[in-house]
């Protein structure tokens, strides 16, 4: 992974404070922030740096619309309760 633009900073208009490059390109674990492309444009040769430290299956998840509200909730919920130990899954009318 190329990291000569890390500590280049910008201001995230998503979350509302300034963020280092390296946090943008691995905002979701392995994948970058699906804003990637909208922040860094004019700052960095950003289409370049993907195609060469990203695969196509990778970029094409950036471009893709995000996931939707409700399962990224469900999504969130049954990591929080595997880290406690509660392995079973999160099911509908269950309290």
């Amino acid at each position: 992974m190329d990291t000569t633009h890390d500590s280049r900073e910008i201001y995230c208009r998503r979350l509302g404070h300034y963020l280092t490059f390296e946090y943008c390109r691995a905002e979701s674990g392995p994948r970058p922030c699906r804003k990637i492309l909208d922040c860094w444009y004019d700052k960095i040769p950003i289409g370049e740096y993907l195609r060469e430290n990203y695969s196509p299956g990778e970029i094409a998840g950036i471009a893709g619309p995000p996931p939707a509200k409700a399962a990224t909730l469900v999504d969130l919920i049954e990591r929080a309760r595997r880290r406690a130990g509660d392995s079973r899954p999160l099911e509908p009318g269950r309290e």
